[in-house]
């Protein structure tokens, strides 16, 4: 396995030719947390896709690459919503963090902290009070360390 100070690792802003890359980055999200239908997972790059043509142009959805030279090693992205306000964040915006995804070579080796930090000092530019983000249990440790917090968010499936 490469280890970080052999690698020259650069993040950059990714863009709509970027889509196929980065629907390519959440099917192994999901293969990693064992979601093997093929039909579902084709079916949702397909919707994915189709999502980001649009939420890109929007800017609802904003996404960095990491390369290894010329080499994509990993991933993540920021959904922006609209938002009521709330007592402690006067603005009506929300940002949560999806498809943080280092390709398996380069696991371990920093480069996931590295886009999260490269994500969430944008959210601070941009002027967000806080930022959510759902978690692997593999990925659990990472964000825990980076100051992120359990909260009080549940769930109830309707299909």
């Amino acid at each position: 396995m490469p280890g970080l100070t052999h690698l020259n690792i650069a993040i950059r802003d990714a863009s709509a030719n970027d889509i196929p890359e980065i629907v390519r980055q959440r099917r192994g999200m999901f293969e990693d947390m064992n979601y093997k239908d093929s039909t579902s997972l084709d079916a949702m790059m397909l919707a994915t896709s189709n999502y980001l043509a649009q939420a890109m142009i929007e800017g609802s959805f904003r996404a960095w690459l990491a390369f290894d030279g010329e080499h994509v090693v990993g991933g993540g992205a920021v959904v922006i919503s609209a938002w009521p306000a709330h007592p402690c964040d006067m603005g009506n915006l929300r940002a949560e963090i999806l498809n943080v995804y280092t390709y398996p070579a380069y696991r371990r080796c920093g480069i996931a902290r590295k886009i999260m930090h490269t994500m969430i000092d944008w959210c601070k530019r941009e002027g967000f009070a806080r930022v959510t983000l759902h978690t692997s249990d593999e990925g659990r440790h990472l964000y825990e360390s980076m100051g992120f917090v359990p909260t009080n968010e549940m769930r109830l499936g309707l299909r």
